[in-house]
C-alpha cells in the first residue's frame, strides 16, 4: 500500500525514475484540483499526516479501493483520495484537508455495509480501520470501544470479566457502523431494545474539526442522532462508551427444521413463540438451501425453514424451562428434525457465523430488509421466489421483535412485529446481474407488506427512497435539521441517493 513514507510524491532520493514518477503523480493530482505548491499542497499534508493515504491515480489505489468492502462484490465507485488515520487525533487533520480542498467525506468503520455506502465517486474516503481499541472498566460495567473493533473482539475482551453485549450476529461486523445504525445483535430484545440504546457517551469529531463528547447531558441532540442515523450521520464517531450486561452463565439453543412446503406451519410456530414472550430468549427463523437433498430435487424440496430459539440464562435449569416450554408447542411435532437443548456460547456462535462449513459461506452479497406486521402474508408472497433463488447460498432471516418500545432519546425510530432480511449470495461475477435482479424481485414482493426498513441493511444506491422508510417522519425531519446545524457546508456525505 502507498503511504506517506513510500509514496512517489514523497521520495527522499530523487532518482531519474523517481523524478519522472513524481511528476506523473503531481500532474494527475493537479488535474483533480490538488494544489501542488506551498504549505497547503497535498504532498506536504501527506508527509505530516499520522496515517496512510492513497490518491486515485497512484499504482496502489485499486488495491486499496477493492480492499475497502468486506465482501467480494466491489461496487464500481472511486473516491479521489483514501485516508486511513492511525489515531482519533488524526481524524481532525483529514477533515481539515477535506474542507480546504472542497472534498465531501464518506466514512468507513470496517467496510461491512453490504451496499458499500462508504464508497462514493469522488471526494475523500475516511477509513477508520486502524481504530480498534477496547478498554473495559469492570467496576462501572462499561467499555470504551473504537469503531473498527470487530464484534468478536468485544466479546473476547468482556466475557472473561463476566460481561456480555448484543454484538452483531456476524463476528467480523465492526462496532462503529453497527451501533450507528441501531444494531440488531444477540439477545437484543432483552439487552436492548437495540445495541445503540446501550451507548452512554461517544467521542465525535465534527465537520469543523472540533472534538466533543456527546451524551444525554452533553450535546444531547448529537447523542440522539448517533443512536440510529446510520450512514447519514454528520460526524465521525471515534469512540463509544457502552453499558455492558451480565454474561449469561448458560446459553442453550433448540431448533426445528421444516420443509419449505411447511413454511406456513414454521411461521405459525415462530409467531406463537413470540406471543409467549419467553424470558431471556432470542427467536429467529432461517430459510435456506438444504445441502442434503439429491441433485434431482425440485426447488421446493431443496429448501428448508429452521425455527430457532437461543436462551441466555443463569443456569441450565432456567434454559430448560424456557426452551422446554417452546418445544412443547404442538407444531414442533410437525418438524422433519429437531435439535434441542444444545449448549453453546456467545463466542461459539460468533465463530460459527464465519465458518464456511456452516453452508452459507462467503462471496458476493446483496441485501434488502423490511419490518412487517404481516409475516404470514409476506412469507407466502416470497415462498416461490425463494424456491427459485439465484444461488444455493441465498437465504432469508426472520426475527420477531418482541421488545418494540423504542426510546425517544434515539434517532432509531422504526420497527415492526418482525424483521425480514433477504440475503442473496453468489460466487461468480458473471452472475451479478441475475443476482441483483433476483433481489429486486424479492424487494418488490416484500415492500407492499412492509411498515418500514432497517437502515443498516438497505441499498440506497439501488433505492434512494429506502433511508427515509427507516425512520419516523419526526425523526427524519429532525435529522435533516441537525445536519444543517452541525454540517452546514455539507462536508459529510449523507445517505446514498439523497444528494
Amino acid at each position: 500500500m502507498a503511504d506517506r513514507q513510500d509514496s512517489s510524491m514523497a521520495q527522499s532520493v530523487w532518482t531519474r525514475r523517481g523524478f519522472v514518477a513524481a511528476l506523473g503523480v503531481l500532474a494527475t493530482a493537479s488535474n483533480r484540483g490538488w494544489a501542488v505548491a506551498g504549505e497547503n499542497s497535498l504532498d506536504s499534508w501527506r508527509r505530516g499526516f499520522h496515517g496512510r493515504s492513497v490518491v486515485r491515480d497512484e499504482v496502489d489505489f485499486e488495491a486499496w479501493r477493492t480492499a475497502m468492502p468486506w465482501q467480494m462484490y466491489k461496487p464500481p465507485r472511486r473516491p479521489d483520495l483514501i485516508a486511513r488515520p492511525d489515531s482519533a487525533e488524526a481524524v481532525a487533520d483529514v477533515l481539515k484537508l477535506a474542507r480546504g480542498k472542497g472534498l465531501r467525506v464518506a466514512i468507513k468503520s470496517g467496510g461491512h455495509n453490504v451496499s458499500g455506502a462508504f464508497l462514493r465517486d469522488g471526494g475523500l474516503l475516511l477509513d477508520l480501520g486502524e481504530l480498534q481499541a477496547v478498554s473495559v472498566d469492570p467496576e462501572s460495567g462499561t467499555a470504551w470501544v473504537e469503531p473498527a473493533l470487530w464484534s468478536h473482539g468485544l466479546l473476547q475482551a468482556i466475557e472473561p470479566q463476566g460481561f456480555a453485549f448484543p454484538v452483531a450476529h456476524c463476528a467480523t461486523v465492526p462496532m462503529g457502523g453497527f451501533l450507528l445504525g441501531g444494531g440488531m445483535g444477540y439477545n437484543h430484545d432483552n439487552w436492548g431494545p437495540l445495541a445503540c440504546h446501550a451507548i452512554s457517551a461517544a467521542e465525535v469529531v465534527l465537520a469543523d474539526g472540533e472534538t466533543l463528547i456527546a451524551s444525554p447531558r452533553s450535546n444531547p441532540d448529537l447523542f440522539w442522532a448517533l443512536q440510529g442515523a446510520g450512514t447519514g450521520f454528520f460526524g465521525v464517531v471515534t469512540r463509544y462508551q457502552l453499558r455492558l450486561y451480565a454474561a449469561p452463565a448458560a446459553v442453550y439453543e433448540s431448533s426445528y427444521i421444516f420443509s419449505l412446503g411447511q413454511l406456513g406451519e414454521a411461521t405459525a410456530l415462530l409467531q406463537a413463540w413470540a406471543q409467549a414472550r419467553p424470558a431471556n430468549t432470542e427467536l429467529m427463523m432461517l430459510l435456506a438451501h438444504n445441502p442434503m437433498v439429491p441433485p434431482a430435487a425440485t426447488p421446493q424440496e431443496s429448501k428448508v425453514c429452521v425455527v430457532r430459539a437461543v436462551a441466555y440464562c443463569s443456569d441450565a435449569d432456567a434454559a430448560q424451562r424456557e426452551l422446554g416450554a417452546l418445544g412443547n408447542h404442538p407444531l414442533t411435532a410437525r418438524a422433519l428434525a429437531r435439535n434441542e437443548m444444545l449448549p453453546t456460547s456467545l463466542q461459539q456462535m460468533a465463530v460459527s457465523s464465519v465458518d464456511a462449513s456452516m453452508g452459507l459461506g462467503f462471496g458476493r452479497y446483496a441485501v434488502d430488509t423490511v419490518w412487517t406486521d404481516k409475516l404470514p402474508e409476506l412469507m407466502a408472497a416470497i415462498a416461490d421466489h425463494f424456491a427459485n433463488a439465484n444461488s444455493v447460498k441465498t437465504h432469508f432471516v426472520v426475527s420477531p421483535k418482541m421488545n418494540r418500545k423504542l426510546p425517544e432519546t434515539a434517532a432509531f425510530s422504526m420497527v415492526g412485529d418482525t424483521f425480514v432480511g433477504a440475503y442473496t449470495l453468489w460466487d461468480d461475477a458473471a452472475d451479478d446481474a441475475a443476482s441483483f435482479a433476483w433481489l429486486a424481485g424479492a424487494s418488490a414482493l416484500m415492500r407492499p407488506l412492509a411498515v418500514g426498513q432497517y437502515i443498516n441493511e438497505v441499498d440506497a444506491f439501488l433505492d434512494p427512497a429506502a433511508p427515509q422508510r427507516c425512520f419516523s417522519t419526526a425523526a427524519w425531519q429532525r435529522l435533516a435539521a441537525l445536519r444543517r446545524r452541525y454540517d452546514p457546508q455539507g462536508v459529510f456525505q449523507s445517505w446514498p441517493g439523497s444528494g
